[in-house]
């Protein structure tokens, strides 16, 4: 089966517009030029990707499923097109996974102050679910990971960088909201929202087997937790750095104590690659901005670190 880059743009671009006519001025290609390529996709692949009426183009029911597929390798395709190119200009591109709440809370003063010192090498963020983002190092999806702290593979190296609280995030009009600290036996019985499993099984650990909260759910991402809260319909649990992000909906973070429960983080490297060109220079980088932190929480450091 050969199957080309033109004949996939040209079906993908069809079916998103709905339009042979859109779709080629989209392309800046003749209508008939699309049209073949559509029909030489069709031929390839033995079944009718899009149904033609005068007014519109619409996906079979076989289009349907092999859009997504083609879409993907669309993209794929175009991860190949930008690496190569570069490696053509000399940019080393170093793939870095966090979650987003890392991502937007810490790294930003990070990525400038990194690119200004390595303008040649390239950082492409990934975000990752929370749950996966040490997995993605270990499976060779990204070249370093920022996550919590945990066992990992015999090839990944992991280099801590800095730990955070664990507090407790809820409206403003809500009752706790007029207290400045809690205690964890509080909120047994208040709707609690972690993100990932991977929270929760740390503060049960660290809480203990006969501590138990008798409401708990589960989000992918700290900010479908935070629009949860927002809504009045739970209270979530982060880290302390979360604060930045709960001030678009005037959320208020609360410490809680009895015992204080922290999170450590570290830096995922595979040790395989640890000598690529740019994985070093990072690693060597984060480590050293993050030590201005010192031994304090990450969210007590002065506004001029993040």
């Amino acid at each position: 089966m050969r199957i080309t880059f033109r004949q996939l743009r040209a079906f993908v671009t069809a079916a998103q517009l709905s339009s042979f006519v859109h779709a080629a001025r989209a392309l800046h290609v003749t209508q008939a030029a699309l049209s073949n390529s559509v029909r030489e996709l069709e031929e390839t692949v033995g079944f009718r990707l899009l149904e033609r009426t005068t007014r519109r183009v619409a996906l079979s029911q076989e289009g349907e499923q092999f859009l997504p597929h083609a879409i993907a390798a669309l993209d794929a395709l175009g991860q190949f097109e930008r690496c190569a190119a570069d490696l053509r200009s000399q940019h080393h591109v170093l793939r870095i996974a966090t979650s987003r709440l890392v991502g937007w809370s810490l790294m930003t003063r990070i990525y400038r102050d990194f690119h200004r010192a390595h303008p040649t090498i390239r950082l492409t963020p990934v975000d990752v679910k929370i749950d996966d983002v040490r997995a993605s190092v270990e499976q060779g999806q990204v070249d370093l990971a920022i996550s919590t702290h945990s066992s990992v593979s015999d090839h990944v190296t992991v280099m801590p960088l800095f730990h955070s609280r664990i507090c407790v995030v809820c409206p403003k009009s809500h009752p706790l909201a007029r207290r400045r600290h809690l205690k964890w036996e509080e909120l047994i019985n208040e709707p609690l929202i972690f993100v990932g499993n991977l929270p929760r099984l740390h503060l049960a650990r660290q809480l203990g087997p006969g501590f138990q909260f008798n409401h708990v759910r589960q989000v992918d991402d700290t900010t479908a937790a935070l629009s949860l809260v927002a809504a009045g319909m739970g209270l979530a649990v982060c880290p302390g750095f979360v604060e930045p992000a709960t001030r678009v909906h005037e959320l208020k973070v609360l410490r809680v104590e009895s015992p204080v429960v922290s999170r450590q983080y570290s830096l995922f490297v595979d040790s395989r690659r640890s000598n690529r060109m740019g994985i070093k220079q990072f690693t060597e980088f984060a480590q050293d901005y993050f030590a201005r932190v010192g031994d304090q929480p990450v969210e007590d450091a002065p506004d001029k670190v993040f």
